[in-house]
């Protein structure tokens, strides 16, 4: 019964999206399909140290893009499929699929709703065998899978009167990736939110309650409950602060189920509309739990921290990255454009005007099974000016194993099956820079460190140069040129020098 279900996720997935694209009668809907062809001139395809061969790789890439709002529904929806040819050896020929797609379907008016999103990636599996750095994997490498996910979640939603809003939601996630079957996941999870909406007093409530099982296809399965109550104090319209209390138990440190008493302390201050800082910290069952973000914009700068520290599931976080540009600008512009159909839109234009690929990755990032605690800290800044664009993001990343104790191990075939910890420090700046109306060159510059510890100490360090000219051709035809020089040292050890070609046009 538990397979029928994994297999039925993405079929069940595909028909909630079909259904979101339905009512393509109202509202505003664009529809582009394009077509890419890429040329890649490698001196170092195997990524290795000594016997280094060199390959030309042709990737042809049909793609689809539609993004639309109706009377009920919001879609965002971007699929390519890279086909790749190699001069050196036809039997590394392969194809990779990269997807991006979220909607939402008002199925009872102000009532039912149902959300549904699927990605399709490229992932890294492993910190210590060196990354890939674009959307497409023209190295044909051993340390990439590509992975997965579909989420589908069917909710209610509504008013108990005029004092409390409700929520019902049901969440159902999969992720799996051509790795075997070591990264197999599927959760479950029913979530209640219940919060008060006084109209005169300065107090405010909130509940939640969760149930959640997970399902690895490479250990045993878990389960985990929790129940949170937040008591809000709205001191002026700027500034609030909570008090927050619940108990949680699950099976994630231990062979049976253990509960734990949750307490806590927020605050918000939002000085003017263009500025916010958060702050909570709880204490939870694996210690203290944080959470701190500011963000920070003006007409032409957005800044953004953020610092957590929780346990995460491989169907919340399959790498520990940044992500892309996109994932980089999405979230920098989350408090100026809430609506995230419209800020998709935006991004995707702010991005193409400068000649930024959205899919690119920024860095950093690997493969995770199981549960983990991981401790986040982000720092992202864009500085945007009539002809240059400047981007600064800097990470480091904890992640520990959790599952420490005799039989709750999920963790075969990963990074941690030798060690119980793995740090991720980089950072990055890029620069575009508009040359004509019409042409725009960039470059960049990062370095990532990954560090292990545990039943073994190991480490690799990673720098990566890039350099890219894009011109039109025309309103939808673009031509580029470019070139990349990768340099990693430790437990992995190359160079790679890489020059690129491109021709797209979008219908």
């Amino acid at each position: 019964m538990a397979q029928q279900a994994r297999d039925f996720l993405p079929a069940l997935l595909a028909a909630a999206l079909s259904a979101i694209t339905l009512p393509v009668h109202a509202g505003e809907w664009t529809i582009t399909p394009s077509i890419s062809i890429n040329e890649t001139m490698t001196d170092n395809v195997d990524q290795v140290e000594k016997h280094r061969t060199s390959s030309l790789v042709t990737d042809v890439v049909p793609g689809i893009n539609i993004v639309g709002t109706g009377d009920r529904v919001k879609l965002r929806f971007d699929y390519q499929m890279h086909n790749l040819y190699y001069s050196d050896d036809s039997s590394r020929n392969n194809h990779q699929n990269f997807l991006n797609a979220a909607g939402t379907l008002e199925a009872l008016e102000n009532w039912l709703f149902i959300d549904a999103n699927a990605s399709i990636s490229q992932q890294n599996l492993s910190a210590f065998r060196g990354a890939t750095y674009s959307s497409v994997d023209t190295n044909n490498s051993n340390n990439t899978t590509e992975t997965s996910t579909y989420r589908l979640s069917p909710y209610f939603r509504g008013m108990f009167g005029s004092s409390a809003e409700y929520e019902l939601r049901y969440n159902l996630a999969k992720t799996t990736s051509d790795e075997s079957n070591t990264y197999d996941t599927e959760t479950r999870a029913l979530v209640a939110k219940l919060k008060g909406t006084p109209r005169l007093s300065k107090f405010g409530w909130a509940l939640d309650a969760s149930t959640q099982k997970s399902e690895f296809d490479n250990g045993r399965d878990n389960e985990a409950d929790l129940l949170r109550g937040v008591l809000t104090y709205q001191y002026d319209p700027q500034f609030r602060v909570s008090l927050i209390a619940g108990r949680e138990s699950n099976d994630y440190v231990s062979v049976d189920k253990k509960s734990h008493t949750i307490k806590g302390l927020g605050v918000e201050w939002s000085p003017t509309e263009r500025t916010l800082l958060s702050a909570s910290r709880e204490d939870r069952f694996f210690g203290n739990s944080d959470s701190i973000t500011f963000t920070h914009r003006t007409a032409r700068t957005a800044w953004k921290f953020r610092q957590t520290k929780d346990a995460v599931t491989s169907t919340d976080q399959i790498s520990g990255g940044i992500g892309t540009y996109f994932d980089l600008f999405d979230s920098m512009f989350l408090s100026a454009i809430p609506d995230p159909a419209a800020r998709a839109a935006f991004v995707n234009a702010f991005l193409q005007a400068n000649g930024i690929s959205p899919t690119a990755q920024l860095q950093g990032g690997f493969m995770t099974t199981g549960v983990t605690l991981q401790k986040r800290r982000e720092l992202s800044f864009a500085l945007s000016g009539a002809r240059n664009t400047v981007t600064f993001a800097a990470t480091q990343n904890d992640t520990s194993d959790l599952s420490q104790v005799a039989g709750t191990g999920w963790f075969a075939g990963t990074d941690f099956a030798n060690m119980n910890k793995v740090r991720q420090t980089g950072a990055s700046v890029n620069w575009s820079h508009k040359l004509t109306g019409l042409s725009t060159l960039t470059g960049g510059f990062s370095r990532l460190k990954s560090e292990g510890r545990g039943g073994s100490t190991v480490s690799t360090d990673e720098d990566l140069f890039t350099v890219n000219f894009l011109t039109k051709l025309g309103p939808q035809t673009d031509v580029g040129v470019g070139f990349r020089r990768i340099d990693v040292d430790g437990t992995t050890s190359y160079t790679e020098n890489v020059v690129t070609g491109t021709f797209s046009h979008r219908f």
